[in-house]
């Protein structure tokens, strides 16, 4: 399954624009040509990571969960620092408006300009507690296009994610990784463009005997 998000060649009713409790609004992309950008004004880069970073937060999910080992991929750039992502969401709530659905457990994989961050959000008492996870440190070019790669398994007795981007492979394992999660993208901390998103499904299972203990 894959969705290329140039104009008229992808169905906005396959997703659904989803919140973060840590901001007041919702937003979903604009259409450009052959991609899609958050809302991020006519500011120039620099003011716009100085001065409105809280403002320009955009994501969308997949209207159905996916389950099993999926491979989830994503087309993406940023114009200046960072930070477009790839979300994992197994569960969602509500809005305190009622109209949007609204982050809880998740995880974040994001890239930019130094790297790949995996942040791990817990839902605690009614707030989002976030920590870092995993990480990568390498250079990523601004205005590049990346292909962003999550893989998520189940792993002997815990799930484990597996991320590619740019030639380069890291994985971690985590008990908080679920086998059923709704997936989708995220735009934020600067101007980011998705080109694409792609799902493998139905991968066979990760065969824990052909691992070593090293």
């Amino acid at each position: 399954m894959k969705f290329l998000f140039a104009k008229g060649s992808w169905n906005p009713d396959d997703w659904m624009v989803a919140k973060s409790s840590r901001w007041s609004y919702a937003h979903g992309f604009v259409q450009e040509s052959d991609h899609l950008v958050n809302p991020s004004g006519a500011w120039s880069d620099e003011e716009l990571y100085r001065d409105h970073v809280t403002e320009v937060y955009a994501s969308m999910l997949l209207k159905r969960k996916l389950e099993g080992k999926c491979r989830i991929a994503s087309t993406m750039s940023f114009d200046h620092l960072m930070a477009p992502l790839i979300v994992i969401a197994p569960e969602m709530g509500t809005s305190a408006d009622g109209l949007h659905p609204e982050f809880r457990r998740h995880h974040e994989v994001v890239l930019y300009n130094e790297g790949i961050n995996v942040w791990r959000y817990d839902w605690i008492d009614g707030k989002a507690k976030w920590t870092l996870a995993a990480f990568l440190r390498a250079p990523f070019e601004a205005k590049r296009k990346y292909e962003l790669a999550v893989t998520v398994e189940a792993y002997k007795d815990t799930r484990r994610m597996t991320v590619e981007c740019g030639g380069r492979t890291f994985g971690y394992s985590d008990d908080a990784l679920q086998l059923s999660y709704w997936a989708g993208i995220t735009g934020c901390e600067g101007r980011n463009r998705f080109y694409d998103f792609s799902v493998e499904e139905g991968l066979p299972a990760h065969d824990n005997a052909s691992d070593g203990e090293h």
